[in-house]
């Protein structure tokens, strides 16, 4: 069983004087260099004290770790193809030497594991076989959750005391909320490092012991996450390739288990995609696939779209808030689409939610750490995208406008959206009507409040007595400064165009004050 040499140095870092390293390869053995060899093979690394060595011939095309107890003449270091690590003189060969067996060693345990591992799955192994397996060669507790967090299987964690976390889990079937949050918004144990795919990551948060935790991975996707818990023995090196290897095998198993009830899924996601991507547009070719994929759905429709605030859309916590959705709205038409969630909500009432269930949906929101865009009310699933875009853009405009909702619906950002198109065409500012300019410039040389009372005069319908009560001023107050505004600006209250004109400018004018 070969060992790479790279992996050999590795086992000397902070030690290393000098490294020249030509090429990496396997490293198929290992000796102590003696004055009496004659030839050395190629694929082999030999461990050699600086003042035996007095021949360059023998440095040429080797693999050397060589202990300096005396200088080395710079010649026999020089284009001779060899790999060479050079440590300083503390070491003793023998030191040296067991290093590299327990690299053999691991190397040799990690081949039989393997096959172990390739013969479970000949026999079919269950997911709780092979995580018994995996707690007979690791002897560390191992616990596999889905991607919601919530329990699978276990092996050895009967046997644990003093972990909560752990027995909360075991008993529950669940993880509680404060460590799903820690997890799923720790972006620093969830990134990879220059496009290479992370596949452990060390959890000590919240935990009296350490704990590793492997990613089973499909295509890159999560399907559930291994739980090594550093309790009966230290998690070496070695460990971790075995549990990388364990959440592969684990990944092939689930995917043969879940492939029956994951199809009508996957195809149902594939169809709310082609829709979304406008590869779908014939009414009747929609409609068809509607009926194939089985999916029945109420005739009121609602496109939301989620995004997390403040933090990376990593495919863990995607994937995670993903079943976390689908279980709140209990539908299965959650889909992940450019860094977002996107669902498909099918009613009975034309009401997205009752004020309970919204309140609920906020709670969950804020949770998570997330902001969610509402559509307008449609009825044909070939209006899925057009509604998608509103509850897209929902959010684009929550954030040019600084809303602190965390949840915005198209209804109430209609005209802003239409108002922030112009933006193109012409300067909108020349969409504010003369009255407001003029109110406006007034109050602020006079320190008046007409514009105010405008407003409010025109919100309550021009009922004199409904605008002094929430306006808080008296009666007579009020029927002065209306009489002001009418001096000033010349206004005719009885002009509908003109009414709906001040409306729309105050708009434009609290718009403008975001940009």
């Amino acid at each position: 069983m070969a060992v790479e040499l790279t992996k050999i140095i590795s086992g000397f870092d902070g030690f290393a004087l000098k490294k020249m390293i030509n090429k990496n390869m396997e490293i198929a053995e290992y000796g102590i260099y003696t004055e009496k060899m004659t030839a050395l093979l190629p694929n082999a690394i030999y461990i050699a004290k600086a003042s035996m060595i007095n021949d360059n011939s023998f440095l040429s095309n080797s693999n050397f770790i060589i202990i300096e107890d005396s200088p080395l003449p710079e010649k026999l270091l020089k284009d001779n193809g060899s790999n060479i690590l050079i440590i300083n003189n503390d070491w003793k060969t023998t030191a040296v030497a067991e290093i590299i067996e327990n690299l053999f060693e691991d190397q040799r345990r990690i081949g039989d594991v393997s096959i172990k591992l390739l013969q479970a799955c000949q026999k079919g192994y269950t997911v709780q076989q092979l995580l018994d397996l995996g707690y007979q060669l690791l002897n560390n507790p191992l616990l596999l959750v889905d991607i919601s967090l919530c329990f699978i299987a276990h092996s050895g964690g009967n046997e644990i005391e003093n972990e909560p976390l752990w027995e909360w889990t075991l008993s529950k079937g669940y993880v509680n909320k404060e460590y799903a949050r820690s997890v799923m918004t720790d972006d620093s144990t969830n990134e990879s490092y220059e496009g290479e795919e992370v596949l452990v990551i060390w959890e000590t948060g919240m935990l009296n012991h350490r704990q590793l935790v492997g990613r089973v991975l499909k295509n890159h996707r999560p399907l559930a996450y291994l739980k090594l818990l550093e309790y009966h023995q230290p998690i070496t090196d070695c460990d971790e390739q075995i549990l990388i290897m364990l959440c592969n095998i684990l990944a092939l198993r689930m995917e043969d288990t879940n492939a029956i009830n994951s199809a009508p899924n996957a195809l149902s996601d594939t169809f709310l995609l082609a829709l979304l991507n406008q590869k779908l547009y014939d009414h009747a070719a929609i409609e068809e696939r509607e009926r194939m994929y089985g999916l029945k759905l109420y005739k009121n429709l609602f496109a939301i779209t989620i995004k997390i605030d403040n933090r990376q859309n990593t495919n863990d916590r995607l994937y995670y808030l993903k079943r976390i959705f689908q279980n709140f709205f209990n539908r299965q038409t959650v889909i992940i689409y450019n860094g977002q969630l996107v669902i498909l909500l099918d009613t009975m009432t034309e009401e997205m939610q009752n004020e309970r269930e919204l309140g609920s949906f906020q709670s969950l929101l804020e949770e998570n750490d997330c902001t969610a865009g509402i559509s307008k009310i449609f009825y044909h699933l070939y209006d899925f995208c057009e509604h998608y875009k509103q509850a897209y853009n929902c959010l684009n405009l929550g954030e040019l406008l600084k809303k602190s909702e965390r949840i915005l619906n198209y209804d109430e950002l209609i005209i802003p959206h239409m108002i922030l198109s112009f933006r193109g065409e012409t300067n909108i500012r020349n969409l504010i009507h003369p009255v407001v300019k003029v109110l406006k410039e007034h109050d602020e040389k006079k320190g008046s409040n007409l514009m105010e009372t405008l407003i409010a005069y025109i919100k309550h319908n021009q009922d004199t007595t409904l605008t002094a009560k929430g306006l808080h001023i008296h009666y007579n107050t009020l029927k002065y400064r209306i009489s002001r505004i009418i001096e000033i600006t010349n206004i005719d209250f009885t002009n509908s165009e003109t009414m709906f004109n001040i409306q729309l400018s105050v708009k434009v004018d609290n718009i403008l004050t975001y940009l």
